[in-house]
């Protein structure tokens, strides 16, 4: 390895314990990345249908509402935080709600189904256009939103790709 690759070894230590220190004394953690939301199981997703699926859905943004939204400290009520009610961003607050799964129906009868997933770490919204192209085309766009997604950061904590592969359109 030589004297070059044990120094920048030694660098490259140097650098990651640097990080840890610093990342330790950052700010904590906010209701969002700590609210772990329940989901269900995969014997749970197996056994429901789309309105369980939907009032499933329903209480995961309920526990929202209530540990993160309306137990915000003053200081995070802020219009640029998307879980402060009073944001312009606040999802709740539009028409449709684009981070829950939805569905667009066409006019007359459907041709087809098109059912779109959205990708890690993305909810339903990113799926709004395309469903809606899927439509005008005379498709029943379909957009679910993925077990721990479009809710909060800390929502992909306690979820697994086992889940992720058993939720689908029943």
């Amino acid at each position: 390895m030589g004297w070059i690759g044990g120094a920048l070894a030694l660098v490259v230590l140097g650098v990651v314990v640097a990080r840890a220190i610093e990342a330790q004394r950052g700010p904590g953690l906010s209701a969002w990345h700590k609210a772990v939301l329940p989901v269900l199981s995969i014997a749970e997703l197996d056994a429901t249908d789309w309105a369980g699926w939907l009032a499933d859905e329903e209480r995961a943004f309920a526990a929202v509402r209530r540990d993160v939204t309306e137990a915000l400290p003053a200081e995070d009520r802020v219009p640029a935080n998307r879980f402060f009610a009073g944001s312009p961003i606040h999802t709740p607050r539009f028409a449709t709600d684009w981070y829950r799964s939805f569905v667009m129906e066409p006019e007359g009868m459907p041709i087809g189904v098109a059912v779109l997933l959205h990708g890690l770490t993305d909810a339903p919204f990113s799926m709004r256009h395309l469903a809606m192209q899927y439509r005008d085309a005379g498709f029943l766009a379909i957009a679910l939103r993925v077990p721990g997604h479009g809710t909060v950061p800390a929502g992909l904590t306690d979820t697994n790709r086992e889940q992720w592969m058993a939720a689908r359109w029943r």
